[in-house]
């Protein structure tokens, strides 16, 4: 009971911050920049603007953001800057939040379909992240110490402290069991002692640092050329221990086919930074692009149901990487969303993924409480994203943001 009360009264201070963040975000206002679909540059025809309907923040850490967001935007120009691929982050993190919303499904009957389905959010978040490493690093390159600077700058405060905060959480307030300070100290270090850190979502944060290390020490080999071989050393290392299966939980862990989502990403930028993506400008390139996230989208929806037993890299992982590859191809033929909203809200995407499973740990205790009620279960999860997303932006301007500045002015 204690758990619950405790888990209940975080849902009601959750609910409660969403409610100050609407005061916060006045309504009054619409936001002058606008959504796009159009020419990267000035080759395909035109650009057909689209208004974003947002609610603008005013005033306040989250208005400064907000406009930093839009001044980035803007100064990007012609200049290829991904915009598409920020709805692809998004899209990715709300499928990690819902997957982890399980136990809601449940309760409505809905089955484990739809979260089988849902679970190709973790794969598109990996493929995207391998594409955009390549993006910083294929081009002119980055030395392994800076960017190995840059990358825990990006990544250690904020999981530090939100994996302390579920070590508290877990020791006070839940029914999981008190984790150990070993378990902590192997938690903070991304060694696997178990199927899942202290912070159970965050053992895919383990396969990106991995991924990350694995770069950084082929960048000491080529500048130019590291993010290319840590690909092929990380499908090499797949290989391995599919042959010889390990049984050491972190060797488990460091040698997991999911690993290959990011040489999928990184294979893909190679492919589309070339002159391949040229032959097909405009109406082609948008056919061709639609058609295959169709397929892929398409794939992704039968797996339950068709193929449930495939292995997830060929399941979801394929699926995932064809979506990126149509995305990208669309963004290269001309067809784009600039949207301010869109990127301000992919920024917080970081934060989304560490605070999701504080509330949804709480959702799910709410929901268990109120087991009379058909409507209650649908409603949280509605209300469950929208709350996280709250939190995760306050996370990201108050505490991120400022955090990652500092440290930046600090070491750079």
């Amino acid at each position: 009971m204690r758990a619950v009360s405790t888990l209940g009264v975080l849902g009601l201070v959750a609910l409660a911050a969403s409610l100050l963040c609407l005061c916060v975000w006045r309504g009054v206002s619409r936001i002058g920049a606008k959504g796009s679909w159009g020419a990267a540059n000035a080759s395909p025809a035109r650009w057909v603007h689209v208004a974003t309907a947002f609610v603008r923040p005013t005033s306040g850490r989250i208005g400064q953001e907000y406009e930093l967001t839009a001044k980035q935007l803007a100064a990007s120009g012609d200049r290829l800057f991904w915009n598409n691929i920020q709805i692809l982050r998004l899209i990715g993190a709300y499928g990690i939040v819902y997957v982890h919303l399980d136990l809601i499904f449940a309760d409505i009957g809905a089955g484990t379909r739809i979260v089988e389905v849902l679970r190709f959010g973790t794969d598109l978040f990996l493929v995207v992240s391998g594409f955009l490493s390549a993006h910083v690093l294929g081009r002119s390159g980055k030395p392994a110490g800076v960017y190995l600077r840059d990358r825990a700058i990006r990544i250690l405060p904020l999981y530090w402290l939100f994996t302390v905060l579920a070590y508290f959480a877990k020791s006070t307030a839940t029914s999981y069991g008190a984790p150990t300070l070993r378990e902590l100290a192997m938690s903070l270090a991304f060694i696997p002692y178990g199927p899942y850190p202290i912070l159970h979502p965050t053992w895919t944060l383990v396969v990106i640092v991995e991924f990350s290390l694995v770069i950084a020490a082929f960048q000491l080999v080529s500048v130019r050329h590291g993010v290319y071989l840590a690909s092929v050393f990380v499908v090499a290392l797949v290989l391995v221990g599919e042959a010889w299966p390990p049984e050491s939980p972190a060797l488990i862990a460091y040698t997991n086919p999911i690993l290959i989502d990011f040489a999928f990403g990184v294979l893909i930028y190679r492919l589309t930074s070339v002159g391949a993506a040229a032959l097909l400008p405009g109406r082609r390139g948008l056919a061709v692009g639609a058609a295959i996230i169709l397929a892929s989208v398409a794939a992704v929806l039968a797996r339950p149901f068709l193929w449930p037993d495939m292995a997830r890299l060929l399941a979801l992982g394929v699926p995932a990487s064809g979506i990126l590859l149509g995305t990208v191809m669309l963004e290269k033929a001309g067809y784009l969303v600039r949207s301010v909203p869109v990127n301000f809200i992919a920024k917080a995407t970081y934060a989304i993924y560490l605070c999701h499973q504080f509330v949804n740990g709480a959702s799910a205790k709410i929901v268990a409480m109120q087991q009379s009620s058909r409507a209650f279960p649908i409603f949280v999860l509605v209300a469950a994203p929208f709350i996280v997303t709250v939190i995760a932006i306050f996370v990201f301007a108050y505490v991120e943001a400022p955090m990652t500045r500092l440290l930046k002015a600090r070491f750079a």
